[in-house]
C-alpha cells in the first residue's frame, strides 16, 4: 500500500533540511588558519616586490599601473651627455657667399659671429659682424684706401728740384739722380745759380723736358731770408722753368711742417711755415702753375709734424714720409 501524501511531503522536507545542514556545516568547517594564510600571502609578495624594486630601479605603483623603468647611468651614456652639452655651447659660425646679389643676411635671434664674404667684380670685401640683427644687408664691395702707396712708373719722366729733403729721393733709391736736382742748403734764390755736375736746376730741366716738375724749396731760408723774399725768388725760378719747358706741368710744393719740439726751439716755427706756404699758394695761382699742400698731409692732431713722418731733428723725413709724399703727388696730379 502506498505512502500517504502527507508522509511523502514530510519526507521531502526532512531531506531538504538535511541537505541544507550538511552544506552549512561544510562551510563552517573551513580552517580559520587557511583564510589568514591566504590573506597574508599577497601582502608578503607585495613587500618582496617592493624590496626588489628598490634594488633594480623598477617602480611599481599598483597592479593596474604600467611599470616605469629608470635607465641606468653608465660611462658610455655619461660621455654622450657631456658631448651633447659641449656641442650646445659652441658658437655658431655662418659663412655666406653672395656674388653681387645684394641679398639680405638672415636674421639671428642669438648672439653669433657671422663672417660674410661678398665677391663683386674683381674686388672682394670680407666683413666680420658681431651680434647680427635683423635688417642687416650683405656688405657692399669697397676698396681700402692706400695713402702710402704709389706707382713708380707714374713718375718715370718727372723731375724734382729741392733741398736736403729731396736728396733722400736718390739716397733711399726712389729715383735715379738723373731725375733729381737736390742739394743740402738749397733755397729758392740759390736754386737758380747753384750747379750739380755742371748743370743748374733750369738747364737740367731743359735737357730732360719732363712731364711734371715738382719744386719744394724754402725750409733752409725760413729763419733768415724772409718769406716774401723767398716767395719772389720762387716766382723767378718758376718763370725760368716755364720758358725752357713750355710743355711741362709745374707744381710748387709747400714746405713740410716742424715738430713741436723744433717749434718750441724758435728757429723755424709753424707760424713761419704757414705764412710762407700761404704766400707760395698765392704766387703759384698768379703764375698759372699748380700748388700742392704737402704740409697738411704730414700734420698730427696738434698741428705739428707727425712723429710717424719726422726725423729726430724735427725737419727731415723718415722713409714713411717719402711714400706719403709720392702717394699724395700721384693722387693730386694724375
Amino acid at each position: 500500500m502506498g505512502m500517504p501524501v502527507i508522509g511523502k511531503k514530510l519526507t521531502s522536507a526532512l531531506l531538504a533540511a538535511l541537505l541544507m545542514c550538511v552544506s552549512a556545516c561544510g562551510e563552517n568547517n573551513v580552517p580559520q588558519s587557511t583564510e589568514k594564510t591566504e590573506t597574508k600571502k599577497p601582502a608578503a609578495t607585495t613587500a618582496a616586490k617592493t624590496v626588489h624594486t628598490s634594488i633594480s630601479g623598477i617602480i611599481e605603483l599598483t597592479d593596474d599601473e604600467p611599470v616605469q623603468t629608470v635607465p641606468e647611468v653608465t660611462e658610455e651614456t655619461a660621455a654622450e651627455s657631456a658631448e651633447t652639452s659641449e656641442t650646445s655651447m659652441e658658437t655658431v659660425v655662418t659663412v655666406t657667399s653672395d656674388a653681387a646679389s645684394g641679398t639680405s643676411a638672415e636674421t639671428s635671434a642669438e648672439t653669433t659671429v657671422q663672417t660674410t664674404v661678398t665677391t663683386a667684380a674683381a674686388e672682394t670685401t670680407v666683413q666680420t659682424a658681431a651680434s647680427v640683427t635683423s635688417g642687416t644687408t650683405a656688405a657692399e664691395t669697397t676698396s681700402a684706401p692706400t695713402p702710402n702707396s704709389y706707382d713708380p712708373s707714374f713718375f718715370a719722366n718727372d723731375y724734382f728740384i729741392g733741398d736736403s729733403i729731396y736728396t733722400g729721393l736718390t739716397a733711399y733709391g726712389y729715383f735715379p739722380d738723373t731725375q733729381v736736382f737736390a742739394k743740402i742748403g738749397l733755397n729758392p734764390q740759390s736754386a737758380g745759380t747753384s750747379e750739380i755736375k755742371g748743370q743748374t736746376a733750369v738747364s737740367k730741366a731743359q735737357s730732360l723736358q719732363p712731364t711734371r716738375i715738382f719744386i719744394m724749396l724754402g725750409s733752409n731760408g725760413l729763419a733768415y731770408m724772409g718769406n716774401e723774399y723767398m716767395a719772389n725768388s720762387m716766382k723767378q725760378l718758376v718763370g725760368d722753368l716755364q720758358a725752357v719747358c713750355p710743355e711741362s706741368a709745374i707744381y710748387v710744393v709747400s714746405i713740410p711742417p716742424v715738430t713741436k719740439v723744433h717749434n718750441d726751439a724758435g728757429q723755424e716755427t709753424m707760424s713761419m711755415v704757414n705764412d710762407y706756404n700761404s704766400r707760395l699758394k698765392t704766387m703759384a695761382s698768379g703764375a698759372g702753375v699748380g700748388y700742392l699742400d704737402l704740409c697738411s698731409q704730414l700734420l698730427n692732431e696738434d698741428g705739428y709734424f707727425s712723429s710717424a713722418y719726422a726725423e729726430a731733428d724735427g725737419l727731415h723725413f723718415l722713409g714713411a714720409a717719402y711714400k706719403r709724399m709720392l702717394s699724395f703727388f700721384q693722387s693730386s696730379t694724375a
